[in-house]
């Protein structure tokens, strides 16, 4: 068993060895001009060493050897993961230096995983070798290259592998797999040195050969992860993705996105999901740590997992697959800010194949219902019963639940729930929600008299309501991240909106519908006394005209949108006078209907004349 010291002694060595070499690296990066030149897919603004991923590599490799010798733990525990890491990482610089084809980069990525896959870890999940095998092969290039895909902004590559790693290194140590979890706390290491030289502005980059070899220890690691914990299958087959979520999702948002759009999916683009919150007004430090944290969310989940029993983990990868599920599709709806997917002209076939079953048929959408039906059955069983749950009864609710998703998901069709549009939720879908779930719980207890479901009177009622939750939640997930993006946002304009009222909030829904992050909205003025301190659409009403001076002082803004109708003359010219002093934008908003039928003065001038 790994004692503290020597979990500490792993983390700190290689920490301390890849801190000492990136001055080495960065030095050997400009002596051979292997440096990344400013471009439009790079933020930064003058050349940078992309050497730093070999001084990672090293201090990996050292750690794990140095804490072998020192300790009594054999240090050969893993040599074919360093020597094929070595390999990968060969197969990066030769792409930083001569700028592989990606075919050609892909083809001698393979060669090397499949030796590897005869040596390693292989996954475990089916009875046939040679699925086990090809599932491994596509495991471990896909996590390669979704690990390389996300270093595309400062600190973000280095922070998801740390978190990663920790997160496996975590799972091992509870399960006392000594030799995982000193790999997993080395790579963590060396990309902790990293950091210190990659945190914003960075002055040294991971590169290509590091950012594959890092992803090839990863995925590796995670495989024997997997191996770890009470062992129910869908746990096991959850934990790798969990370990690599981030790179994953990133990967599975790109190439869903490029496909549906006609692109093709090997290019360069600015498409990745850090790109995609970057243009939602976030500055690359808040997006990499953005990141960073949906990564210690899934890691979190890949820990639990480790920790409960095997059908109680069946219980709980319902809610995670929902989560995750709708950040992703979040970011694959960035893609159509500019067009409307039914506008795209001139697709390719596969494109609209995949435009048409996600947005037009809502096939997305409805497979996305399967997870929530599924969540909310599971719930109302766990909190009716105090979550614990006998394996027993776990197996009569697995033998129900095609039933209970099948119910679920038809009353949603019958009730309208997939007319909606998601940007657009409402009122109106609310109610259409709550209808869709008494329809699901009244079909529930009907057809339990005639098919093997299990489900108490209690248990139904919450159910219900659970059900009615999640569809609120799940349709408003995407006013929930946009709100979270604009805190998270630096605004070039702070602004306030004139008028509590009903054309304050058409107000507040055009500035998240049009303006984006592009603008951070304060709060409202209103004269009402009443109203002053409460919340109007989530915004704090913050005072009257007559107190813009001490608003001014204690919520800096510069614009004012007024809504308003009702003022008066003087509060009109007080207005302007306040945004001349203080050199602030002015402006109103426009809210109302004009016939373009109707006849104008000149028309019936003519008429009558």
């Amino acid at each position: 068993m790994t004692t503290d010291f020597e979990i500490g002694l792993t983390f700190l060595s290689a920490f301390l060895f890849a801190t000492v070499m990136m001055p080495v690296a960065k030095a050997a990066s400009f002596r051979w001009g292997i440096v990344a030149q400013p471009s439009n897919d790079r933020p930064h603004q003058k050349p940078t060493a992309l050497l730093g991923g070999v001084a990672v590599l090293a201090a990996f490799v050292v750690a794990i050897g140095f804490v072998g010798i020192l300790t009594g733990l054999p240090p050969h525990s893993i040599p074919w993961l360093t020597g094929f890491a070595v390999a990968m990482c060969i197969v990066g610089l030769l792409d930083d230096i001569v700028d592989l084809r990606p075919r050609h980069k892909l083809m001698l990525e393979l060669a090397a995983i499949c030796v590897l896959v005869f040596w390693g870890p292989q996954l475990d999940f089916f009875p046939y070798k040679i699925v086990n095998i090809a599932l491994t092969v596509f495991w471990l290039v896909t996590a390669t290259n979704a690990f390389n895909l996300i270093d595309g902004i400062d600190g973000l590559a280095g922070g998801v592998g740390i978190v990663s790693a920790l997160s496996i290194a975590t799972v091992a140590g509870l399960h006392q797999h000594s030799g995982t979890m000193i790999a997993a706390l080395s790579i963590a290491g060396a990309l902790a040195g990293f950091m210190v030289f990659n945190f914003p502005p960075a002055s040294v980059f991971m590169g290509d050969e590091g950012a594959l070899a890092v992803g090839l220890v990863l995925g590796v690691l995670s495989i024997q992860g997997s191996r770890f914990g009470e062992g129910s299958l869908p746990a096991r087959l959850a934990m790798p993705l969990l370990a690599l979520m981030v790179p994953i999702l990133d990967t599975v948002t790109v190439t869903v996105t490029r496909l549906a759009t006609g692109n093709p999916i090997s290019r360069r683009g600015l498409d990745h999901s850090h790109h995609r919150l970057t243009r939602m007004g976030m500055s690359s430090a808040s997006a990499a740590g953005t990141l960073v944290g949906l990564q210690v969310i899934a890691g979190a989940c890949a820990i639990a997992l480790s920790l409960v029993p095997g059908y109680d983990a069946v219980l709980l990868i319902p809610f995670m697959a929902l989560f995750f599920a709708l950040v992703a599709l979040f970011l694959m709806d960035r893609s159509f800010d500019a067009e409307a997917p039914g506008q795209i002209e001139d697709l390719p076939p596969v494109a609209r194949v995949i435009l048409s079953f996600g947005y037009k048929r809502r096939f997305v959408e409805l497979v996305l219902d399967v997870a929530l039906v599924a969540a909310a059955y599971f719930g109302a069983m766990l909190l009716r019963y105090d979550f614990d749950l006998s394996i027993e009864q776990v197996n009569l609710m697995l033998v129900g639940l095609p039933w209970i998703v099948a119910i679920g998901c038809g009353s949603f069709l019958v009730s309208g729930v997939y007319r909606g549009i998601w940007r657009y939720t409402g009122l109106a879908e609310s109610l259409r929600f709550a209808l869709a779930a008494m329809l699901a719980g009244l079909a529930v207890k009907l057809a339990s008299h005639v098919l093997p479901i299990t489900m108490s009177r209690s248990a139904l009622v919450i159910f219900v309501l659970l059900l009615f939750n999640f569809l609120v939640g799940t349709r408003w997930s995407f006013h929930l991240f946009q709100r979270i993006g604009r805190f998270l946002a630096h605004s070039a304009r702070r602004l306030v909106i004139v008028g509590a009222d009903a054309r304050g909030a058409a107000a507040v829904q055009h500035l998240h519908s049009t303006e984006g992050a592009g603008a951070e909205l304060l709060g409202l003025l209103d004269d009402d006394s009443f109203k002053h301190g409460k919340l109007f659409h989530g915004y704090p009403v913050l005072g009257s005209l007559d107190h813009l001076d001490e608003i001014m002082a204690r919520t800096p803004f510069d614009e004012i949108v007024i809504a308003q109708e009702t003022l008066s003359a003087p509060q009109l010219a007080a207005l302007e006078s306040f945004a001349q002093n203080h050199r602030i934008t002015l402006r109103r908003f426009i809210l109302g209907v004009t016939d373009i039928t109707a006849p104008t003065i000149s028309d019936r001038q003519l008429k009558t004349a």
